[in-house]
C-alpha cells in the first residue's frame, strides 16, 4: 500500500486554525482521492504538522492526486486557502511494510478499543545499514511489535521509502500512546525488560541513525 507522508511548518500561532480549516475545506474533497490516516501537530514545536494519507496499492494512485490539485474545484480552492497558513512543506511517498495496519484494519481495531482516546503518537525514523532492511523489519515484527503492544503502545503504521522519494534504507514507524503518564510508565518498564534490551542491542547493530518526535492528533484524525 502506498501512502503520502507530509511534514509542514505552519505560520506562527496558526496551527489550530489550520487544523480547523483542513477539517472544513480539505477532508471531504480530499477523501475522494485518498483515505485519511492521521493529522497531527508536534507536541513541542507547535508550528510543525504531520499528515498521513493512504493512496492505494497501485502506483497509478500517486498520479491521480494531480486531479485534486489541478482539476478538482475543491482541491484548487484548498491550495489557495492553505497558502495563508503553510510556510513550507515536504511531501514524500512511502510504502507500508507487511505488518503495517491499513485504514480498514485500523477501523476494525478501533471497535475493539485500539487507536481511540490516544493523546500522543510516537513517531520514529530509522535508517538501516545497506542490505539490512529485511533483517531489521523481520526482527521488528517478531520481537519489537509484540512486546510494545503488550505494554499498551500500539503500532499504527510502519513504512519504508518508495521509489526515488526519501532516503534509501529509511523506515518510519508511528505508535499510539495513551498519554504522558503511559509513556513514562512504558519507558520504565523498557529499562527493566531483558527482551527489550536484547532488541535494542540488535537494532543498534543494524542501523546507522534514529530520531523520534511526539505528535498530538487532530480531532478529525482517524488516529486519535
Amino acid at each position: 500500500m502506498i501512502y503520502l507522508h507530509e511534514l509542514l511548518n505552519v505560520q506562527p500561532g496558526m496551527i489550530d486554525e489550520y487544523i480547523d480549516a483542513a477539517a472544513n475545506h480539505l477532508v471531504a474533497g480530499w477523501n475522494r482521492y485518498v483515505k485519511t490516516v492521521g493529522f497531527f501537530k508536534n507536541a513541542f514545536r507547535h508550528r510543525e504538522g504531520l499528515a498521513l494519507w493512504e493512496l492505494g496499492e497501485e502506483p497509478i494512485s500517486v498520479d491521480s492526486l494531480g486531479g485534486f490539485t489541478f482539476n478538482d474545484l475543491d482541491g484548487m480552492a484548498w491550495q489557495r486557502l492553505a497558502l495563508k497558513y503553510r510556510q513550507d512543506w515536504y511531501d514524500s511517498w512511502i510504502e507500508s511494510v507487511p505488518f503495517c495496519p491499513t485504514v480498514e484494519k485500523i477501523k476494525r481495531r478501533q471497535k475493539k478499543g485500539d487507536f481511540t482516546g490516544n493523546a500522543l503518537y510516537y513517531w520514529e525514523q530509522t535508517r538501516v545499514l545497506p542490505g539490512k532492511m529485511d533483517e531489521y523489519l523481520k526482527a521488528m515484527q517478531k520481537e519489537l511489535v509484540p512486546m510494545e503492544e503488550a505494554r499498551g503502545m500500539k503500532l499504527a503504521g510502519c513504512y519504508r521509502w518508495y521509489g526515488a522519494c526519501g532516503r534509501s534504507g529509511e523506515i518510519t514507524s508511528l505508535w499510539a500512546v495513551k498519554n504522558w503518564a503511559h509513556w513514562g510508565k512504558m519507558r520504565d518498564e523498557r529499562l527493566k525488560d531483558p527482551a527489550f534490551n536484547k532488541w535494542a542491542e540488535k537494532a543498534i547493530a543494524l542501523r546507522t541513525e534514529s530520531s523520534y518526535k511526539f505528535w498530538i492528533p487532530a480531532y478529525w484524525s482517524l488516529l486519535h
